[in-house]
């Protein structure tokens, strides 16, 4: 997929694998965008330019010395979307204001020159005669933006054929015509179909990678009990920071084995850690991790050995993708609870993207507590297996028997922290202006989430304070997300070199032999 290399380092990771040949070796292209394009470079570059220097780049900047061609059906679709809310409507807002900058250098439908020595300009309708001609929809947006980029590549086809009469034509002079769009559809019609050159703008998406955050080596003994004594592993591969190592006996791997952590990746060394400080954590009485990722997990929430996240270099915030059922919520309440006994932390704040699965029921009635309360059901069900919490008029002592207390009643534990001021459900729509302080800042479902929201939250956050984002990227249900540009895949490769944070990728489902068989065979 293209990706230009010019104007802004969009990224400090690389989006591929594979290195690609720099712009300016490339002959000129002829970019048509899309609305969705544009909301994308306009949400990208945003959080980059200063919107009070006049010398930043706007998003045609971005595209370097290529011609920019917007298709007028393309403003309607943008007046539209700026006068709604959320993070769309923003971009378009922005984008409008980008849009009216570029016309203080002229006409747009002449075009003007962008910052890189570019052309910036929109393209009038095609007649609805060429558009039926081409079997395509007059009325349909999609369609006529389609058109416009059939129309261009059919006048330099004809503009080649006219100079090559001439003996002195050459065509690879001439720019490619390439469609920038973010909408799938719309690139399978025109590289199907019509045999336009459609690509995904990838320079605003985040890589497609969802590190493992561990490594399992296999050693044979002679080098385990090497490795143990000099209480270190030097990998082969260097180290990504706080990457967990699970280094074992390859002929004995269940007894014979060792953890480590890459603390300091500059020493290409990763640091032992004592196995059973591992093993045999526990949190909220009973919980601990049923398998090594998991044990992983809980050493990294309750803090890698260093429960106060204000020590230099104190792991601040953790990212986890896996599976439903992999364990996720329930390990990271568990350890919240666990903190905020042991007097970490002050709270926990919960949030997540109000977004429905399947079909939306609609507004819900009531107050906004009475509203979220669809929200907080997973979170009841979680304090329900974790913590025993007595009632309110029994103290701390609890009930003779677990979760009941002598009036035999069931214990709310939710409603118990809520009262206490120890436990808030914040929704993301009204998280601007807020401070987490002392908290334990819980996000769920982040891959339903966009960049700037994520953005938002992750400012939030004040002294004393850590954020666990947790998602898993098969269940994406925001319609305007993919797995290269939702919010979990943008936290994991935007924090992948800092060093208060960690990764891991969870894989086992043990909630239960149906939801693992339902997550294989679904």
């Amino acid at each position: 997929m293209w990706m230009p290399s010019d104007v802004f380092k969009l990224q400090t990771v690389a989006t591929t694998n594979e290195e690609r040949e720099p712009l300016t070796n490339l002959r000129k292209k002829i970019f048509v965008l899309d609305t969705s394009a544009i909301i994308s470079l306009v949400q990208d570059i945003t959080t980059f330019r200063d919107a009070r220097d006049p010398t930043s780049p706007g998003f045609a900047g971005v595209l370097g010395d290529n011609e920019i061609v917007i298709p007028r059906v393309v403003l309607d679709e943008l007046a539209g979307l700026r006068n709604g809310g959320g993070e769309r409507a923003s971009a378009a807002r922005e984008a409008s204001r980008q849009l009216e900058a570029y016309t203080t250098y002229g006409s747009l439908l002449e075009g003007v020159e962008t910052e890189k020595g570019g052309v910036l300009r929109v393209a009038p309708r095609p007649s609805d005669e060429r558009v039926i001609a081409w079997d395509l929809k007059a009325n349909v947006e999609d369609h006529e933006i389609l058109a416009t980029a059939i129309e261009i590549e059919d006048s330099l086809k004809a503009r080649t054929h006219r100079l090559s009469r001439g003996q002195d034509a050459d065509s690879d002079d001439e720019p490619d015509v390439v469609l920038l769009t973010q909408d799938r559809i719309l690139r399978v019609l025109a590289r199907s179909v019509y045999n336009i050159t459609a690509e995904e703008l990838q320079s605003v998406c985040a890589p497609e990678e969802y590190e493992l955050g561990m490594r399992r080596i296999e050693v044979d003994a002679d080098e385990l009990g090497r490795i143990l004594d000099e209480g270190e592993y030097r990998p082969t591969l260097p180290p990504l920071i706080n990457e967990f190592y699970h280094i074992v006996d390859r002929d004995n791997p269940s007894v014979h084995y060792c953890y480590g952590m890459a603390r300091d990746p500059e020493k290409r060394t990763v640091e032992l850690i004592d196995r059973t400080k591992v093993d045999y954590l526990k949190v909220a009485g009973e919980v601990t991790g049923k398998n090594v990722r998991q044990k992983f997990f809980l050493w990294a929430l309750m803090g890698c050995g260093e429960p106060d996240p204000m020590v230099e270099n104190g792991i601040r915030l953790i990212t986890v993708s896996g599976p439903a059922g992999s364990g996720k919520s329930f390990l990271t309440l568990a350890a919240a609870w666990e903190r905020l006994e042991r007097g970490h932390f002050e709270r926990i704040v919960i949030t997540r993207p109000m977004v429905d699965v399947g079909t939306s029921m609609g507004f819900l009635p009531g107050t906004l507590e009475e509203k979220l309360r669809p929200w907080g059901g997973p979170i009841e069900d979680n304090l329900r297996a974790i913590v025993q919490v007595p009632s309110p008029d029994e103290g701390r002592g609890g009930g003779a028997k677990r979760g009941f207390g002598r009036s035999g009643k069931p214990f709310d534990a939710k409603a118990w922290l809520e009262m206490e001021d120890r436990l808030e459900l914040v929704p993301l729509t009204y998280i601007r202006g807020r401070t987490f302080r002392r908290s334990f800042v819980i996000l769920e479902e982040a891959q339903n989430l966009e960049r700037g929201p994520l953005k938002v939250l992750l400012t939030r956050l004040g002294e004393g304070s850590i954020c666990v984002i947790l998602g898993d990227p098969s269940q994406i249900d925001n319609q305007f997300l993919s797995t290269r540009n939702n919010g979990l895949v943008h936290a994991i490769n935007a924090f992948r070199s800092w060093p208060q944070s960690a990764h891991l990728q969870l894989r086992s489902i043990v909630r239960s032999e149906l939801a693992e068989a339902a997550s294989q065979r679904l």
